[in-house]
Order: C-alpha cells, then sequence, then structure tokens
C-alpha cells in the first residue's frame, strides 16, 4: 500500500505522433513557397508578411520534428501525484485527462490547452496502463474527458 505521495508503478510513455500537426503545418508551407512571390516594391507588406509566414512554418516543423525524436520517458504512478518526465504534477493541479483513443493528455487548472510535455502515449502494454490511469483519476476526483484535445507546440 502506498502512503503519501511514495511512487510504486512506472510505466513507459512517448510523444503522440505527429503526422496531423506536421501535415497541418507543411501544407500552407509548400502553398506558400511555391506561389508566384511579388516584389518588395510592389507588395511590401505582403511581401514580408510571407518571408515571416514562411520562417515561422519552418519552425513549427522543425519543433514538431523534435518533438517526435524524443526518447521515451517514464510516468510514475503516487497515490496522490503523477511524474511525467521528471516533473511532478499533484492531483490538485489537474484540471481533466483528456483521452482520444491512445493518446492521453493531463489538462493543468487553469488552463484551456494541454502543454506538449503533459500530453503523450504509453508504449508498453497500453490497455493496462490506460485502466490505471482512469482508476487513478478516479480515486483522486479528476474529471475523464473522452474527446480529442488540443496540444501547443
Amino acid at each position: 500500500m502506498m502512503t503519501g505521495s511514495s511512487i510504486a508503478i512506472t510505466d513507459r510513455i512517448k510523444t503522440p505522433k505527429p503526422g496531423k500537426a506536421l501535415i497541418g503545418m507543411l501544407i500552407p508551407l509548400i502553398f506558400l513557397s511555391l506561389s508566384p512571390i511579388p516584389g518588395p516594391d510592389r507588395h511590401f507588406y505582403l511581401y514580408y508578411f510571407r518571408l515571416v509566414w514562411i520562417g515561422v512554418s519552418i519552425a513549427a516543423c522543425l519543433l514538431i520534428l523534435v518533438n517526435a525524436l524524443r526518447k521515451e520517458n517514464q510516468l510514475q504512478w503516487g497515490t496522490d501525484s503523477l511524474i511525467i518526465r521528471k516533473n511532478r504534477i499533484s492531483a490538485s493541479e489537474i484540471k481533466a485527462i483528456c483521452i482520444d483513443g491512445p493518446l492521453v493528455g493531463i489538462l493543468p487548472a487553469g488552463k484551456r490547452i494541454v502543454p506538449v510535455p503533459l500530453s503523450f502515449r504509453f508504449t508498453e502494454d497500453p490497455a493496462a496502463a490506460m485502466k490505471r490511469l482512469i482508476i487513478w483519476a478516479e480515486e483522486n476526483g479528476i474529471t475523464l474527458k473522452y474527446k480529442k484535445f488540443v496540444r501547443w507546440l
């Protein structure tokens, strides 16, 4: 039996697969890159806005890829807290746990969007790990939302 916030179980987690996010950033980037470029002398603001947008899109794609290539990490279970990627979050700091198929997002209190470090998928025995997560959430009075959720880059 666990006491306080002692750690008893560890599960392996990995960042969600970046397919949709990457496609969502690549399509506008390709569209803007391949369309004719008006000169800065004719459309000054449009020209520089387009260059900035292309730069931001490339940076976002790189961030998505770097996040996707992160190594597996651990989720450690305590009676009243979780340690996700070496960051402790107590049950009182969690507003809801969002579940979208194999993806899990932990929504902190006071936030509308799930932070990327708090979104993950289980890699080893996902069904059993998901069951443990649901039981843990119910024991700690945390709302479970079974729907798609928004993650910030």
